[in-house]
């Protein structure tokens, strides 16, 4: 959305580019009609980014306010006003950005206290969990603050982290290799662990910077459910239950 709003800058720069030096003047009808425009979409995207009747929009409605007619109509400085306001609300987006909300009241959390429950009364019998404990809980609080690429890169943590629990070196085996005829829908979940996700956080760890960026969202690092499939797997064998349904490692 900021870029957009840096594209509407740009094209009011240009009016008054069009208009040559004279600032005193007034600027072309058709100008002012593509201020009109410009002022409507800015006024839009920070009503959507900051909330209805933020001071940015507000101020940026009274720069249109300009007079119309023959005799007034949009000067220099009625369009220099509006630029400044849209920068000042570029800011105003990139600082609610970098300052994550709380996590609302009853916000489901990433990885269930269950899970976590479970893993911190079996820690210190033949695996320790405290590192497994510590990102699951940091999980939970990028998941809920929308820090969606450090989700994605704890993710891939445990993926690299739990594979001795089930017998392997590395999440690949895992994923390949787990199991017999029967844990189809368990290797189902743990492939698309392996696949999407890994490759999405690789691609967050790993690209440079570009003249115009992509953030992901929460769907893109939705992986909860497999996770909790993993998680339950390495609890049930780190347990030592025994089960003619449930997987058992090569």
């Amino acid at each position: 959305m900021t870029e957009e709003l840096t594209e509407i800058i740009d094209r009011m720069a240009s009016l008054l580019a069009d208009a040559g030096s004279e600032r005193g003047k007034f600027l072309p009808t058709q100008h002012a009609a593509t201020f009109d425009g410009l002022v409507l979409d800015a006024k839009s995207i920070l009503d959507d980014k900051l909330g209805r009747a933020n001071d940015h929009s507000i101020k940026l409605v009274s720069t249109g306010n300009y007079p119309k007619g023959m005799y007034g109509g949009l000067t220099f400085s009625t369009v220099e006003t509006a630029m400044e306001v849209v920068r000042s609300g570029v800011r105003a987006i990139e600082r609610k950005r970098y300052q994550p909300p709380q996590s609302p009241s009853g916000t489901k959390p990433y990885v269930d206290r269950q899970r976590m429950a479970a893993l911190q009364a079996i820690s210190g019998r033949q695996w320790d969990f405290t590192r497994l404990l510590e990102l699951c809980r940091e999980i939970n609080v990028a998941a809920a603050n929308g820090c969606h690429i450090t989700t994605a890169m704890l993710l891939r943590t445990i993926l690299n982290h739990v594979p001795p629990v089930l017998g392997f070196k590395t999440f690949a085996q895992v994923a390949n290799n787990y199991g017999d005829a029967e844990a189809k829908s368990f290797k189902a979940s743990m492939q698309r662990l392996e696949g999407s996700l890994r490759n999405i956080a690789d691609m967050h760890l790993h690209t440079r910077i570009r003249q115009r960026e992509d953030l992901p969202t929460f769907v893109q690092v939705d992986f909860a459910a497999e996770l909790d499939i993993l998680l339950g797997e390495v609890i049930r064998v780190a347990t030592g239950e025994q089960s003619k349904t449930m997987f058992k490692p090569r």
